[in-house]
């Protein structure tokens, strides 16, 4: 438990010593803090959450948003490190117009069209149209970093990659690549699947089908052949029935 885990360290207890509350506390700390959120981003995140917390506090045994935000960093400081060395061979990609590597990543900035990260289940996320140059930071300095073209609902927009985006970007995309392994395992097992609800999957079959539950979670607990060696450890939870319910 992630959530307790963290708590844990922070408050100096042990974790089954952690509360709900305290855990609730964790669990926005952990979904927030991965993708290099600010004091003030984390704020507003933890509200959406139900979670009131303040900036800072004199108190030492106060939870409060810079005590998780840099408590964080500290406690997973791999994560941090991991955005440095993106945010570094982005920058350094897309100014030399070269090629490297970063974590098992490919990070290709040749064509100055596209910006290319190679995954490691072979697919690419694209960002259009890089260009190297002098941005403003969310503190207001001045500091280099690249920009990319974003087409959206709202047009076409003027974005800045950065280490916490990067790494958000590329685990979302490696998540996807997980799931649709094992949306491929099911249908190769006998199961029709229906639709997808963000991580979750709908499939149907038979009444006296001899497939089940148990073989369903199965197929989505599979490795990917291209995360094997990767250290990923994948579970399932799911249910059956007649009707799809939340």
């Amino acid at each position: 438990d992630l959530y307790k885990e963290f708590m844990a360290w922070m408050l100096d207890k042990g974790i089954a010593e952690v509360n709900s509350d305290e855990r609730s506390q964790g669990k926005v700390v952990i979904l927030g803090c991965g993708y290099q959120m600010g004091v003030g981003k984390f704020i507003e995140y933890a509200a959406t959450f139900g979670v009131i917390i303040q900036r800072s506090s004199e108190d030492p045994n106060e939870f409060t948003a810079e005590k998780a935000v840099y408590g964080f960093r500290e406690k997973y400081k791999e994560i941090p490190d991991l955005w440095k060395s993106l945010d570094e061979a982005v920058k350094k990609a897309v100014e030399f117009r070269s090629c490297g590597y970063v974590r098992g990543l490919v990070v290709d900035g040749r064509n100055p069209r596209c910006l290319r990260i190679k995954l490691p289940s072979g697919r690419y996320l694209h960002y259009a149209y890089p260009k190297y140059g002098t941005v403003a930071g969310f503190d207001g300095r001045k500091r280099k970093a690249v920009t990319y073209l974003a087409f959206d609902s709202k047009g076409v927009q003027t974005k800045t990659l950065y280490g916490g985006l990067l790494t958000e970007n590329i685990v979302q995309a490696m998540s996807r690549d997980v799931l649709a392994n094992g949306m491929f395992e099911c249908e190769n097992a006998g199961f029709t699947i229906l639709m997808t609800i963000h991580d979750e999957i709908v499939a149907e079959i038979p009444l006296d089908s001899p497939l089940n539950l148990e073989v369903l979670l199965a197929c989505m607990s599979k490795v990917p052949e291209w995360a094997e060696g990767m250290g990923f450890v994948l579970s399932a939870e799911g249910y059956e029935g007649r009707y799809y319910h939340k």
